[in-house]
Protein backbone atom coordinates (compact mmCIF):
# COMPACT_ATOMS: atom_id res chain seq x y z
CA UNK A 1 0.00 0.00 0.00
CA UNK A 2 1.04 3.43 -0.64
CA UNK A 3 0.28 6.94 -0.62
CA UNK A 4 -1.15 8.40 -3.88
CA UNK A 5 -0.77 11.75 -3.76
CA UNK A 6 -0.12 14.68 -1.81
CA UNK A 7 2.56 15.48 1.02
CA UNK A 8 3.68 11.82 1.51
CA UNK A 9 3.16 11.00 -2.18
CA UNK A 10 4.77 7.72 -2.97
CA UNK A 11 5.14 6.53 0.69
CA UNK A 12 4.58 2.86 1.68
CA UNK A 13 2.95 1.36 4.27
CA UNK A 14 2.94 -1.14 6.81
CA UNK A 15 -0.01 -3.49 6.26
CA UNK A 16 -0.97 -6.39 8.91
CA UNK A 17 1.50 -9.90 8.33
CA UNK A 18 -0.97 -13.07 7.62
CA UNK A 19 -2.17 -14.55 10.20
CA UNK A 20 -4.95 -17.17 10.63
CA UNK A 21 -6.39 -15.30 13.94
CA UNK A 22 -6.30 -12.18 11.80
CA UNK A 23 -9.28 -10.98 10.41
CA UNK A 24 -9.42 -10.85 6.54
CA UNK A 25 -8.23 -7.51 5.74
CA UNK A 26 -9.93 -5.71 2.67
CA UNK A 27 -7.98 -2.47 1.75
CA UNK A 28 -9.45 -0.23 -0.04
CA UNK A 29 -7.67 -0.21 -3.75
CA UNK A 30 -5.56 1.94 -5.44
CA UNK A 31 -7.87 2.48 -8.08
CA UNK A 32 -10.75 2.96 -5.51
CA UNK A 33 -9.08 5.72 -3.08
CA UNK A 34 -7.13 7.20 -6.31
CA UNK A 35 -11.00 8.35 -7.28
CA UNK A 36 -12.17 9.14 -4.39
CA UNK A 37 -9.76 11.76 -3.99
CA UNK A 38 -9.78 13.14 -7.17
CA UNK A 39 -13.24 13.60 -6.77
CA UNK A 40 -12.48 15.46 -3.56
CA UNK A 41 -9.14 17.20 -3.54
CA UNK A 42 -10.10 20.55 -3.93
CA UNK A 43 -12.18 20.20 -0.81
CA UNK A 44 -10.27 18.69 1.43
CA UNK A 45 -8.06 21.77 2.54
CA UNK A 46 -8.89 22.17 5.73
CA UNK A 47 -11.34 19.69 6.78
CA UNK A 48 -12.06 16.86 9.25
CA UNK A 49 -12.41 13.36 7.77
CA UNK A 50 -13.83 10.26 9.72
CA UNK A 51 -12.04 6.94 8.96
CA UNK A 52 -14.56 4.01 9.76
CA UNK A 53 -13.57 0.95 10.15
CA UNK A 54 -10.05 2.02 9.30
CA UNK A 55 -7.73 -1.04 9.06
CA UNK A 56 -4.20 0.26 8.28
CA UNK A 57 -5.20 3.50 8.49
CA UNK A 58 -4.87 3.93 4.32
CA UNK A 59 -7.68 6.45 3.57
CA UNK A 60 -7.30 8.52 6.46
CA UNK A 61 -3.51 9.22 6.11
CA UNK A 62 -4.11 9.58 2.10
CA UNK A 63 -6.50 12.64 3.53
CA UNK A 64 -4.20 13.71 5.47
CA UNK A 65 -1.30 13.70 3.03
CA UNK A 66 -3.81 15.85 1.22
CA UNK A 67 -4.24 18.57 3.51
CA UNK A 68 -7.14 17.66 5.99
CA UNK A 69 -7.11 19.64 9.07
CA UNK A 70 -7.87 16.43 11.02
CA UNK A 71 -8.13 13.06 10.47
CA UNK A 72 -10.57 10.25 13.30
CA UNK A 73 -9.53 6.69 12.71
CA UNK A 74 -12.05 4.53 14.28
CA UNK A 75 -10.98 0.51 14.26
CA UNK A 76 -12.39 -2.09 16.92
CA UNK A 77 -9.05 -4.57 16.73
CA UNK A 78 -6.06 -3.69 18.61
CA UNK A 79 -3.73 -4.93 16.56
CA UNK A 80 -4.99 -2.86 13.77
CA UNK A 81 -5.13 0.26 15.60
CA UNK A 82 -1.25 -0.38 16.94
CA UNK A 83 -0.73 -0.70 13.00
CA UNK A 84 -2.41 2.71 12.35
CA UNK A 85 0.38 4.58 15.05
CA UNK A 86 3.10 2.66 13.20
CA UNK A 87 1.88 4.00 9.82
CA UNK A 88 1.44 7.47 11.00
CA UNK A 89 4.83 7.67 13.28
CA UNK A 90 6.53 6.10 10.49
CA UNK A 91 5.43 9.22 8.28
CA UNK A 92 6.07 11.95 11.27
CA UNK A 93 2.77 12.74 11.00
CA UNK A 94 2.16 15.59 14.10
CA UNK A 95 -0.58 13.85 16.77
CA UNK A 96 -2.41 17.04 16.18
CA UNK A 97 -3.16 16.04 13.38
CA UNK A 98 -5.49 13.01 14.05
CA UNK A 99 -6.97 10.84 16.61
CA UNK A 100 -7.43 7.25 16.78
CA UNK A 101 -11.18 5.47 18.60
CA UNK A 102 -9.53 1.94 19.15
CA UNK A 103 -13.70 0.73 19.97
CA UNK A 104 -16.31 -0.68 18.08
CA UNK A 105 -18.14 1.26 15.54
CA UNK A 106 -20.68 1.67 16.98
CA UNK A 107 -19.86 3.38 20.31
CA UNK A 108 -17.51 5.41 18.72
CA UNK A 109 -20.11 7.09 16.46
CA UNK A 110 -22.20 7.41 19.53
CA UNK A 111 -19.22 8.83 22.04
CA UNK A 112 -18.57 11.39 19.04
CA UNK A 113 -21.80 12.31 18.44
CA UNK A 114 -22.49 13.03 22.26
CA UNK A 115 -19.12 15.46 21.99
CA UNK A 116 -20.69 17.36 18.95
CA UNK A 117 -17.89 16.35 16.84
CA UNK A 118 -18.66 17.20 13.09
CA UNK A 119 -17.11 16.36 10.15
CA UNK A 120 -17.45 17.49 6.26
CA UNK A 121 -16.18 13.71 4.97
CA UNK A 122 -17.04 10.23 6.09
CA UNK A 123 -15.58 7.15 4.69
CA UNK A 124 -16.99 3.62 5.59
CA UNK A 125 -15.41 0.48 4.08
CA UNK A 126 -17.16 -2.40 6.46
CA UNK A 127 -16.83 -5.68 6.07
CA UNK A 128 -19.66 -6.58 3.42
CA UNK A 129 -20.52 -9.73 4.87
CA UNK A 130 -21.87 -8.00 8.43
CA UNK A 131 -24.54 -5.71 7.25
CA UNK A 132 -23.65 -2.91 9.17
CA UNK A 133 -25.24 -0.02 6.29
CA UNK A 134 -28.41 0.56 7.59
CA UNK A 135 -26.75 1.22 11.02
CA UNK A 136 -23.92 2.92 9.77
CA UNK A 137 -26.01 5.29 7.45
CA UNK A 138 -28.70 5.67 10.75
CA UNK A 139 -26.05 6.81 13.09
CA UNK A 140 -24.12 9.08 11.49
CA UNK A 141 -27.19 10.81 10.27
CA UNK A 142 -29.11 10.92 13.60
CA UNK A 143 -26.24 12.03 15.46
CA UNK A 144 -25.93 14.72 12.71
CA UNK A 145 -22.35 14.01 12.68
CA UNK A 146 -21.59 15.19 9.05
CA UNK A 147 -22.14 19.06 8.42
CA UNK A 148 -24.62 20.24 5.92
CA UNK A 149 -22.92 19.68 3.11
CA UNK A 150 -20.97 16.78 4.23
CA UNK A 151 -19.93 13.46 2.27
CA UNK A 152 -20.79 10.11 3.73
CA UNK A 153 -18.67 7.41 1.67
CA UNK A 154 -19.60 3.62 1.53
CA UNK A 155 -17.59 1.16 -0.24
CA UNK A 156 -20.48 -1.71 -1.13
CA UNK A 157 -19.93 -4.88 -3.14
CA UNK A 158 -21.44 -3.97 -6.52
CA UNK A 159 -23.52 -6.93 -6.51
CA UNK A 160 -25.35 -5.99 -3.28
CA UNK A 161 -25.46 -2.27 -2.99
CA UNK A 162 -27.10 -0.93 0.34
CA UNK A 163 -29.24 1.94 -1.66
CA UNK A 164 -31.74 1.42 -4.48
CA UNK A 165 -30.73 3.66 -7.55
CA UNK A 166 -32.81 7.07 -6.94
CA UNK A 167 -32.33 7.38 -3.62
CA UNK A 168 -32.63 10.90 -2.88
CA UNK A 169 -29.80 10.85 -0.31
CA UNK A 170 -27.50 9.99 -3.27
CA UNK A 171 -25.81 12.23 -4.55
CA UNK A 172 -23.25 10.10 -7.03
CA UNK A 173 -22.59 6.64 -7.51
CA UNK A 174 -19.52 4.90 -8.77
CA UNK A 175 -18.25 1.61 -9.88
CA UNK A 176 -15.15 -0.40 -9.61
CA UNK A 177 -14.82 -4.43 -10.94
CA UNK A 178 -16.93 -5.74 -8.09
CA UNK A 179 -17.09 -2.33 -5.64
CA UNK A 180 -19.56 0.17 -5.59
CA UNK A 181 -18.81 3.34 -4.02
CA UNK A 182 -21.99 5.37 -2.90
CA UNK A 183 -21.59 9.41 -2.14
CA UNK A 184 -24.75 10.14 0.18
CA UNK A 185 -25.61 13.81 1.86
CA UNK A 186 -28.08 14.18 4.00
CA UNK A 187 -29.30 17.85 3.77
CA UNK A 188 -31.77 16.93 1.49
CA UNK A 189 -35.62 16.39 3.70
CA UNK A 190 -36.48 12.96 3.86
CA UNK A 191 -38.48 11.17 1.85
CA UNK A 192 -41.82 9.29 3.60
CA UNK A 193 -40.59 6.00 1.59
CA UNK A 194 -37.11 6.08 2.43
CA UNK A 195 -35.67 2.75 2.85
CA UNK A 196 -33.11 3.28 5.68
Amino acid sequence: MRIIGGKYRGRRLYSMPKRKDTRLLRPTTDRVKESVFSILDEYLEGTRFLDLFAGTGNVGIEAISRGVREVVFVESDKRFCELIKKNLKSLGISPDKYRIICDDFVKALKKLGRGSAKFDFIYADPPYEKGYYTKIVNLVKNLNLLDENGLLMLEEPKKNPFLPEGSRWIVERRHYGTTTLTFLNFSQPEAEDSNV
